[in-house]
């Protein structure tokens, strides 16, 4: 069966197509490409058709490989800290992998970076670090499940998920112009981890709440406060303390 190819195989895939769309939608947007990228057909009148076509090749790889293709069509939002860390770690990460990249996505739209180039094995790496490094303010989060504890796990992954990001090296070296800035980048990880924060401490399924909305109003309304956390020696200490003073007063 199609859909017992590894997710690692699976992921894989989906990465280099969404490069190769990256570079054409950037090249749409009058980014000059690099020839050896890709073939010329590529570009110019030709692009916008690729684009469609890609767009259409990723609906239908879903439904062939994925274990949840509906939920690909539904929107994605944030869950607490149990749901992508359980015991079985392996089920954790799929569901991790995928709400990350799909808010991480809608995130950084939202903060005007709308080719910005996202790639799911980037979070596998997170979701694997958090496990290895951090399994200590993880577990003092789920099974505690105080304040200050969950305001600890969520700041720590926010900094992981801005780092992993920002030390990708990218395939596309043509089109670096299309990526986010480090403040945004920040601001976008912060809020999916505060998010994640506040779904923890309401401890329950997601419902009608825009928790990722939400925690990005409140971080820009806070932006002076934000700066300054993530300019800190210990940025996720410091994170940590203006997650805890939101936390308890965001839906």
């Amino acid at each position: 069966m199609i859909r017992d190819i590894s997710n690692e195989i699976v992921v894989s895939l989906k990465d280099r197509l969404r490069d190769v769309r990256h570079l054409i939608r950037a090249s749409r947007q009058g980014a000059e490409p690099v020839p050896q990228n890709l073939p010329d057909i590529l570009f110019g009148k030709a692009a916008r058709a690729v684009d469609k076509a890609l767009t259409a090749a990723e609906t239908i790889s879903i439904s062939l490989v994925s274990q949840d293709p509906a939920a690909h069509s539904t929107t994605i939002e944030a869950r607490g800290l149990a749901a992508y860390f359980p015991a079985d770690a392996g089920t954790g990460e799929a569901l991790f992998r995928r709400d990350i990249y799909y808010l991480t996505k809608r995130v950084l739209s939202v903060l005007g970076s709308n080719n910005a180039l996202i790639h799911e094995a980037t979070f596998s790496a997170v979701h694997a670090t958090m496990i290895r490094r951090h399994a200590v303010f993880l577990r003092a989060a789920k099974e505690d499940g105080g304040l200050h504890d969950i305001a600890t796990a969520c700041a720590t992954l926010a900094i992981e998920l801005q780092s992993h990001y920002h030390c990708e090296p990218l395939t596309l070296p043509a089109h670096q112009d299309a990526q986010p800035g480090k403040d945004v980048e920040y601001l976008c990880f912060s809020s999916i981890a505060l998010a994640i924060g506040l779904a923890t401490y309401a401890d329950n399924e997601p419902g009608d709440e825009k928790l990722v909305e939400s925690a990005l109003l409140a971080l820009q309304a806070r932006q002076d406060k934000f700066d300054q956390a993530i300019a800190a020696a210990e940025p996720a200490g410091a994170l940590s303390g203006l997650f805890a003073f939101l936390i308890p007063h965001l839906p």
